[in-house]
């Protein structure tokens, strides 16, 4: 599902005449954006708005509150307004992920790290060794015509950080690393991103944690626990999300892989995965309708919390043990 390297130069021209042809281009990523996913789509519409390009950027869930301190936050919307011309998706495996109305569009160009990726655009460059959609866009942005500077390298650093943990999973290469210096060398604030997206939590969110961490199981190197509506409701936490509890639990010790069970209305289930390198969880995330990449990957799957928990967890132990 990877763009061969003998296409990238082919590729990226074509990108780049794209880029530079374009006027109003719309910007989208997936549904519960992240950090790379957000990351993703302010540095590439900063990058463009620098060359007097007058992007859309939208994420139909919005923004978390810890992302709104971004330069370029304030101009992410919830829907699709206005004129266009380009439709770029970043940081999204399957179209469906971008979520209605947008799932419907013709998307004219796909930027992606996600093995799983489906290559759904007209144009796609998927390089699923990167550990990070920012980061392709950090090496690239450059080639296609589009300078970085230091709003641009907080962005994209910023999704560098999130997606690979504080530089802490097993795809991180010194590549990598040196690029997150260059973005550092552009005037990107390490420290500051970092506290912002991984170190400070809202005493709601602390409550979900402490809620759910009650409640964490094991069975050998596999963990799992829940965060129900009720636990939401009664730490008044405001959004879908995890609060950021997935990456902590990948951090438990001779655990191998670490799943959260996010408890959603309509009768579904947010599912997600975390692993070392001894297992590509994307390959799981896929048999349940999601994708991902080999050391994080979710799915949404309909269904009761117990119901879907049981599934998830037999699959999941099948793969464990080679039997899948």
């Amino acid at each position: 599902m990877k763009t061969k390297k003998t296409d990238l130069d082919k590729i990226n021209k074509k990108i780049r005449g794209l880029l530079s042809q374009c006027d109003s281009p719309l910007v989208l990523s997936h549904a519960r954006p992240d950090g790379d996913a957000i990351g993703s789509i302010i540095g590439l519409s900063l990058a463009l708005q620098k060359k007097g390009k007058k992007p859309r950027m939208v994420l139909i869930d919005g923004l978390p509150r810890k992302y709104k301190s971004l330069t370029g936050a304030d101009q992410i919307q919830r829907s699709i307004k206005g004129d266009y011309d380009l439709v770029i998706a970043l940081d999204c495996a399957d179209k469906k992920r971008i979520g209605s109305p947008a799932e419907i569009l013709d998307i004219h160009l796909n930027i992606d790290h996600h093995i799983t990726n489906k290559l759904f655009a007209k144009t796609n460059l998927v390089i699923p060794e990167q550990p990070a959609t920012t980061a392709i866009l950090a090496t690239y942005l450059p080639l296609w015509g589009f300078p970085i500077d230091e709003d641009v390298a907080n962005a994209l650093l910023m999704g560098m950080v999130t997606d690979t943990i504080g530089f802490r999973t097993f795809n991180v290469t010194p590549k990598f690393l040196r690029l997150a210096a260059d973005l550092m060398e552009k005037g990107a604030d390490l420290s500051s991103l970092y506290y912002q997206t991984l170190t400070a939590q809202s005493l709601p969110a602390s409550k979900i944690w402490g809620r759910a961490l009650s409640r964490i199981q094991s069975k050998g190197n596999l963990a799992w626990t829940t965060i129900t509506l009720k636990d939401r409701a009664d730490a008044a936490y405001q959004g879908r999300d995890d609060a950021d509890l997935t990456n902590h639990l990948s951090s438990l010790e001779k655990i191998d892989v670490a799943i959260l069970f996010n408890e959603q209305k309509d009768d579904k289930v947010k599912v997600s995965w975390r692993s070392n390198a001894k297992y590509d969880i994307s390959k799981i995330a896929a048999h349940f309708g999601g994708g991902g990449h080999p050391p994080a990957a979710g799915a949404e799957t309909t269904g009761d919390l117990e119901t879907v928990m049981k599934l998830v967890l037999g699959e999941t132990i099948k793969i464990m043990q080679g039997k899948n």
